[in-house]
């Protein structure tokens, strides 16, 4: 649910973002999630580990203008027991938690179009093989600073990214992408994806993908290659089932060597993924995740590991 608040509230949320702004500010639609996570994981060669975290969401909109709104977010997370499993920089925040202002900036909707100008997350390609940082938070993980145009162009879907990654190092990773999908039948959707990363070497990267719904399964799967020539392909592919409105399923294999470092799976590992999804509730969804996967390289080769994990999410 969505509650409007008097702009004094939002003044106080806000202050450390932008203490000239907040005094005028008018009022804001708060919307968020809060998680409460476990998880069990096993290595080879390695004690096994288990612990929890806490994550707490925060989202505020305002519009200023027609056409025109301001978006930020404010964002925490603790971990509790072996502090595994931080969805943060803990090397950047501390061992066990971050609190942080994460998002913030501008979206402008067009006609056929929307731009979002400012700190924001970023996903590209069909399965978020190449890039995403929505399931992070804080700098060095969580965000970029730039602009994102999503449209529709014909019956192409197009989202073109240019940003800056969200960090604390000395060099600036700079981002450029445009990613694009269409549906040349009613259950399949296609699309691709070409991404640079300009860091210390440019690299390049491209990726393909595809959805296809049959009943109450959609399959799905993505392919990916960089320029490196050396440890520069990535592939996932899976399926997902919804068995009714309140319960799905998913079952995923993937292989993604280390030149992909900000995908949504597992860098420089092979193996698989089982999840599980049962909504109690409107506001209330428990998740169930288990993979089990393979180091590809580095002192780790061929050792495996596991992680049982179950999330309870509250949205509001």
């Amino acid at each position: 649910m969505k509650k409007s608040v008097t702009a004094s509230l939002a003044a106080m949320m806000l202050l450390s973002a932008s203490t000239a702004m907040a005094a005028t500010f008018p009022e804001f639609d708060f919307n968020g999630d809060i998680k409460t996570h476990y998880r069990w994981e096993t290595k080879t060669g390695a004690a096994d580990t288990e612990g929890g975290k806490v994550w707490f969401r925060l989202n505020a909109t305002s519009e200023v203008a027609k056409n025109v709104n301001f978006y930020t977010r404010l964002t925490t997370q603790r971990l509790t027991g072996d502090n595994i499993g931080a969805d943060f920089d803990d090397k950047h925040y501390h061992a066990d938690h971050a609190n942080t202002l994460d998002r913030i900036g501008f979206v402008v909707n067009g006609k056929d179009f929307k731009a979002t100008i400012g700190r924001q997350g970023a996903t590209l390609g069909g399965l978020a093989l190449l890039y995403s940082t929505d399931g992070y938070l804080g700098t060095n993980m969580g965000a970029i600073d730039g602009v994102a145009i999503a449209g529709k162009s014909g019956a192409t879907n197009v989202k073109v990214v240019v940003g800056e990654q969200w960090d604390d190092k000395a060099a600036d990773t700079k981002l450029y992408a445009v990613d694009a999908s269409y549906s040349p039948a009613k259950d399949l959707t296609v699309g691709g994806t070409l991404m640079q990363i300009d860091a210390a070497n440019d690299t390049n990267f491209w990726a393909v993908n595809g959805a296809y719904t049959t009943g109450k399964a959609t399959w799905l799967g993505e392919y990916g290659k960089s320029d490196t020539d050396a440890n520069d392909t990535a592939y996932a592919l899976g399926v997902t089932y919804g068995f009714d409105k309140k319960n799905s399923a998913y079952v995923f294999y993937s292989k993604v060597e280390s030149d992909f470092g900000w995908t949504d799976f597992d860098a420089n590992m092979k193996g698989m993924y089982y999840g599980f999804s049962h909504k109690m509730t409107k506001d209330y969804t428990v998740d169930f995740f288990y993979k089990n996967m393979e180091y590809l390289t580095g002192t780790d080769a061929n050792k495996e590991k596991t992680s049982l994990r179950t999330t309870l999410t509250y949205k509001f």
